[in-house]
């Protein structure tokens, strides 16, 4: 029989079979990495995404902190930057945040002032400069014509214990005490809340607390015997979440509402603790400085995002991204 009519060999048959294994075996693994790469970028992507999402409400915080004035103290005495923006830094294992806790080695930033509220103009006032008591009536619509939306100061009313932030119309000055009661009387752009408070350390730790973020760290006195404007007093905590392998859930930022400087969730509810900003974000760095000349404060924030099995290097990616803020409300 001739050798064209006989069929491949044996050794022509194994050749082949060599040659259509390489060449799956390539396309197999051109197929992971293209696999790999396309999982890659949507990794990117969504962490890029998250990290937006980080720094638009660091900025928002940051660039409200000291609203109203919280910095401020006494007249001839400095001014007190770290009261309405500081950080805690590398927090040990267990750092508190209220009720919670932080992931080891991030930083915690704290900032309050007048955040999310206006800043109202007083009309009609009571005060008691002795007793460290009295309220302010606030309107809908001011004398000039201003409106102003009541429903963040009723808000606080009806929660308990919320910061108010007098600031005197005697001397740049102010004084934190806590909301006791809001009685709204009227109705349209003619309502008006009078708000009640009374700031005797003796009411309770928030009281104390309180008086304690006051010019010169206690009842101004006689100095708040006018009261020109008042706001809503807020405390925000940014800071990492810890991975919880018990719902599978990973590192987040997360931001945390107290009543301002306790360890008292808002409203005494865990929930206010925890209300997430961006997944995956594994580290939060901050610093607040001021300029070399002595001027404006300014913050350095820096995210670090991973997505992917931290042991499967191949498989994993990182994004770290960078911003600064001004202070606006510093002085």
């Amino acid at each position: 029989m001739k050798r064209a009519d006989a069929g491949a060999s044996l050794i022509e048959t194994l050749v082949a079979f060599g040659l259509t294994v390489a060449v799956s075996a390539f396309a197999l693994s051109l197929f992971g990495l293209h696999q790999h790469l396309a999982r890659a970028q949507l990794d990117d992507s969504a962490l890029q995404r998250a990290q937006q999402a980080a720094h638009r409400e660091l900025r928002h915080g940051l660039r409200a902190a000291g609203r109203g004035g919280i910095a401020r103290q006494s007249p001839g005495r400095e001014a007190r930057p770290e009261l309405a923006a500081f950080v805690e830094k590398d927090v040990a294992p267990g750092h508190p945040v209220g009720g919670l806790t932080a992931a080891e080695g991030t930083d915690v930033l704290v900032v309050r002032g007048v955040i999310n509220g206006p800043l109202y103009w007083v009309e009609d006032m009571e005060v008691d400069p002795a007793a460290a008591r009295g309220w302010v009536e606030v309107p809908a619509e001011t004398t000039g014509g201003v409106f102003q939306p009541l429903s963040m100061l009723q808000d606080a009313g009806e929660a308990g214990d919320d910061a108010l932030l007098l600031i005197s119309g005697v001397a740049p000055v102010h004084a934190v005490v806590p909301i006791t009661e809001v009685a709204a009387s009227g109705r349209g752009r003619g309502r008006r809340l009078r708000v009640h408070f009374h700031a005797d350390a003796w009411r309770g730790p928030v009281a104390a607390a309180y008086l304690g973020l006051s010019s010169g760290g206690a009842w101004p006195g006689d100095l708040m015997r006018v009261v020109e404007r008042v706001g809503v007093l807020e405390e925000w905590r940014f800071y990492i979440r810890p991975p919880d392998p018990r719902s599978r859930q990973g590192p987040q930022l997360a931001m945390a509402r107290l009543y301002p400087g306790t360890e008292v969730a808002w409203r005494r509810r865990n929930s206010n603790l925890l209300q997430p900003i961006a997944d995956d974000l594994i580290d939060l760095e901050v610093t607040v400085e001021q300029t070399v000349d002595g001027g404006a404060f300014v913050a350095s924030v820096a995210t670090t995002a991973r997505a992917g099995e931290p042991a499967a290097v191949a498989l994993r990616v990182e994004r770290t991204t960078s911003s600064f803020v001004r202070l606006r409300n510093l002085p």
